[in-house]
């Protein structure tokens, strides 16, 4: 079967959907989709700090010299694809965003790389996983994209996924932990209702006489009414014909809603690895220190996979084949790994004194501007410029 067959064959319809999925089991019904897990604020809280991390990173394309120096630069085409205008509608933080924001949560991000006549990308075009349907053809991989008459190739497709048993598509978040996303969203669903309907006055209400279904009806109707709610909760009930009023022993701790809330949003943090001080659940954060080691093991375990991933990919698709040795792109997150002025000051010197670091150097990675003569290395023992010898003949 030729290649155009086989993807005619393999064409789905219109319905075929990924990230849809609902809880198992008769009591619990909770549909888990992008849209209704992004209402639970850990799963927000976390996508969004990855995504916004990453997003704000800088973007710089390198050339590698044969002494195996790096230059950066500025006036690649790519360099201006990644830091200007990856497509007409989007900046670089939204594209990155986009990207990370589809993987987090679909396991799979794509874009359509659209190129000119001399093989060049001139843009990045963003499609919806749920639009595409990966294609394994005799080991080749194609992407059968909604409303597109052919298979676009891998080498038109940038695509970014997670965790993978194939090796050519991701595993949905959603998908692999629908119990555990549902589960949250029903706590969180179950604690709007508990505080939406129960009142300071909420209980059982005891009439001395019998009441007919209507009675029992019209009393039950206008007790809600004006007694239902937050928004009444303190207010006084009036009784009348001897009716008494017994008020329920039931309570958000008896419900277990706050220590359930807790432990899910410990959950979240655990499926996405970001450490629950980011996302403002601070219960279990020592002191500051502790804090901010865990905010530079988030950049070393859970950004930096992602950046390596993400730099992966766009140095195999976006560069031509005569510059795949000697161009790649880099995310930079030093920045997000300095430390306070004092912690940085003592770095520098120690660089410098060591002579590894030049003054320029330092200043860049401050950004600063370079300054004259600023490009020289020392070395410890008396600072004077590598390669000079101070000592006489004698």
């Amino acid at each position: 079967m030729g290649l155009l067959d086989f993807f005619r064959s393999e064409k789905r319809n219109n319905n075929f959907l990924r990230g849809n999925f609902s809880l198992g089991g008769a009591a619990n019904k909770t549909a888990v989709t992008t849209e209704s897990s992004m209402t639970f604020s850990a799963v927000f809280a976390c996508v969004r700090i990855i995504s916004e991390s990453i997003a704000s990173l800088p973007v710089r394309v390198y050339r590698l010299e044969s002494d195996g120096d790096k230059i950066q630069e500025i006036t690649h085409p790519v360099n201006r694809l990644l830091t200007r205008n990856p497509n007409e509608f989007m900046t670089t933080y939204t594209f990155f965003d986009v990207l990370m924001n589809n993987l987090l949560l679909e396991g799979n991000s794509y874009f359509y790389i659209e190129r000119d006549n001399s093989a060049r990308p001139i843009s990045l075009i963003p499609i919806k996983p749920e639009d595409v349907k990966v294609i394994n053809h005799e080991g080749d991989i194609y992407y059968d994209v909604k409303d597109f008459e052919l298979a676009i190739r891998k080498e038109d497709m940038l695509h970014f996924f997670n965790l993978s048993f194939n090796g050519y598509e991701g595993t949905s978040v959603i998908g692999s932990q629908r119990t555990t996303i549902g589960t949250s969203i029903a706590s969180n669903d179950t604690a709007n209702s508990y505080l939406g309907n129960s009142s300071q006055i909420g209980g059982i209400i005891k009439h001395p006489g019998k009441l007919s279904k209507e009675a029992v009806q019209r009393l039950k109707n206008s007790w809600n009414q004006s007694s239902a709610g937050s928004f009444v909760a303190g207010k006084t009930a009036i009784l009348e014909e001897g009716m008494t009023f017994e008020q329920s022993k039931i309570n958000a701790n008896d419900y277990q809603l706050l220590e359930t809330r807790r432990f899910q949003i410990e959950e979240i943090g655990r499926i996405f690895k970001v450490p629950l001080s980011l996302i403002g659940h601070l219960e279990k954060s020592a002191n500051y220190n502790s804090i901010e080691a865990l905010s530079i093991d988030f950049v070393r375990f859970t950004l930096q996979p992602y950046l390596v991933l993400i730099e992966q990919e766009l140095n195999r698709k976006l560069f031509r084949a005569n510059e795949l040795d000697n161009y790649f792109v880099r995310l930079d997150a030093n920045g997000l790994l300095r430390g306070d002025s004092a912690a940085r000051a003592d770095y520098y010197r120690e660089m410098i004194s060591m002579g590894v670091l030049s003054i320029n150097e330092v200043r860049v990675m401050e950004d600063l501007n370079r300054i004259d003569d600023g490009n020289v290395h020392y070395f410890p023992m008396n600072f004077a410029p590598i390669g000079t010898n101070t000592q006489s003949d004698d």
